[in-house]
């Protein structure tokens, strides 16, 4: 839950102390649960008891930095869930996208966790100021986190979050991959995404050259190099006219996956709020559909 810093190494946020106390305390419960921990998974209600823990921190720890209501994190616990959903948005939306879904995955007896990327939700902070390492290692936490008990973990990235969903299947095992409008082809020019592809980059004047986008999609082409590899089955579905990323992300996933039950829409309208134009019509009981055939 690290957060961004000012040159001082401050938080960037007022600070209440009795909010503070609180959100130290419950974060010693989380951790006191977590150590006595035995490895392995745990059984349902140990599971379930360990979610409602890390939940109030995540709350009290938002709140402590002002993060605002629809902003934030949110956790949708059944004690005896089926197993559960990581829920992960993007760099133009935040958590509030993800609602509706993450509330009808749950109806289907699944826990969620509508995850908040570090910044996301702060007056002064973009996600541009943190790289895709720092978005990633939270996306791992967040699944691991979630793997700790039975049932199987699928994850559902948005935009930005089906980039790092991918790059998070290089490391870990979800059972499936949902991503929605993928940022995986950014709409940069060749010449840009040819210095990027050679971590230029990383050299300050290029960084300053490309602009602030320059790291995140050095992390897309990282992604792409993920597609081929993940054996999980994936459902993706991007619109024609996205703004944001270009379809050729789609047609690039349909090219690379491997697991025969993979889905694909493309639609040829809605632009990069791929949710908010079809979520509503076939869109969201084909993901509840997929995701609820666990394979």
């Amino acid at each position: 839950m690290a957060e961004n810093r000012n040159e001082n190494g401050a938080s960037k946020a007022k600070r209440d102390p009795a909010l503070a106390r609180q959100t130290l305390n419950l974060a010693l419960a989380a951790w006191d649960l977590a150590r006595r921990r035995q490895g392995g998974t745990d059984n349902a209600r140990g599971h379930f008891v360990n979610l409602r823990a890390r939940q109030r921190l995540v709350a009290s720890f938002e709140r402590e930095r002002g993060i605002p209501q629809a902003d934030r994190s949110m956790f949708l616990l059944r004690p005896e869930a089926r197993g559960s959903c990581l829920l992960v948005h993007g760099i133009s939306t935040g958590p509030g996208a993800l609602t509706e879904l993450g509330e009808r995955l749950h109806d289907s007896g699944w826990n969620v966790y509508i995850m908040r990327l570090p910044g996301y939700g702060l007056d002064d902070s973009t996600l541009s100021d943190n790289s895709w390492e720092s978005y990633l290692n939270q996306v791992i936490q967040g699944y691991r986190l979630l793997s700790g008990g039975p049932g199987k973990v699928h994850v559902v990235g948005l935009g930005y979050g089906a980039t790092l969903a991918l790059l998070l299947s290089r490391a870990e095992k979800p059972a499936s991959l949902t991503l929605l409008a993928p940022a995986l082809i950014a709409r940069e020019s060749l010449f840009q995404r040819l210095l990027i592809r050679l971590r230029l980059n990383r050299l300050g004047f290029v960084r300053r050259w490309l602009g602030w986008s320059a790291g995140l999609v050095e992390g897309m082409d990282r992604a792409r190099g993920c597609a081929g590899q993940a054996k999980m089955p994936i459902f993706a579905a991007q619109c024609e006219d996205d703004e944001s990323a270009s379809p050729n992300s789609l047609r690039f996933l349909q090219r690379k996956a491997r697991h025969k039950a993979s889905l694909f829409k493309l639609f040829p309208e809605g632009g990069h709020s791929i949710l908010t134009s079809h979520g509503d019509g076939s869109l969201y009981e084909g993901i509840v559909e997929f995701i609820n055939s666990d394979m």
